[in-house]
């Protein structure tokens, strides 16, 4: 399994039209092929969010993000002026039984 983070700054403003788009975007994202499991959060106090994906595999990863889907995300950011950092590892253990 592989674990992507993808992890963005902004204001409290920002942050709340993050939420919006993501709670039309996450349902979409999440029938993407090869996507096990997402968790996400925010804290507009921190000024910060994440959301942690969980995958088959790293190809699944990297199809994503060749995919027309990442674009959308992409463009938000873009868009809203904020700063997005995406990671990606190798998952070496897991507790949960849903992953």
């Amino acid at each position: 399994m592989y674990i992507t983070m993808t992890s963005s700054k902004g204001t409290p403003e920002q942050l709340h039209e993050a939420e919006e788009f993501l709670s039309g975007f996450l349902p979409r994202f999440k029938q993407q092929p090869g996507v096990r499991a997402i968790y996400h959060f925010n804290r507009p106090d921190k000024g910060d969010e994440l959301t942690i994906a969980v995958w088959e595999n790293e190809d699944a990863v990297r199809a994503y993000r060749g995919s027309e889907l990442i674009k959308e995300p992409i463009a938000f950011e873009k868009v809203h002026n904020m700063p997005t950092t995406r990671e990606g590892y190798p998952l070496t253990f897991a507790t949960s039984k849903e992953v």
